[in-house]
């Protein structure tokens, strides 16, 4: 049964853009010193900052009902490389209450405002690697 419900998972539309550190910061974090994240799920690639290129999506499913252990796998090609560049970004356990997703490059992994974005492809994948949804750019289909 537990097969059937995650070939049912999407990842909904997908929409990237650039934030700097400051847009996260909250009246509560400035009362608290903690980020506050509200119903958002936020994961960076760099920890220590905000700064960066964010893709923003929902699923069909709550983060919270997703496999232990699942990931998503954001495959980007962007500016001044070639070749494309991988990010795994594990999902926490907590995920009580979120419904919007938000995964940043971040720090070095997206260096300035500058930087553009050419193609993406993101999977969700489960623990055992089997991909449960994926949802890519137009641009990412294309061959080199």
């Amino acid at each position: 049964m537990g097969n059937c419900l995650l070939a049912e998972i999407r990842i909904l539309s997908v929409t990237e853009r650039y934030f700097e550190q400051n847009d996260f910061k909250r009246v509560f974090e400035y009362f608290t010193g903690k980020e506050f994240t509200g119903t958002e799920l936020i994961l960076r690639s760099d920890h220590a900052n905000r700064s960066g290129m964010y893709f923003e999506f929902s699923l069909s499913e709550t983060p919270s009902s997703l496999p232990k252990g699942s990931a998503f796998i954001l495959h980007v090609y962007r500016s001044g490389s070639l070749d494309p560049k991988t990010y795994p970004f594990k999902i926490p356990e907590d995920t009580e209450e979120k419904k919007d997703i938000l995964i940043g490059l971040t720090g070095e992994d997206w260096p300035s405002k500058k930087t553009r974005l050419i193609a993406w492809k993101l999977e969700l994948r489960s623990s055992d690697q089997r991909i449960l949804a994926q949802k890519q750019s137009f641009l990412w289909e294309h061959e080199k």
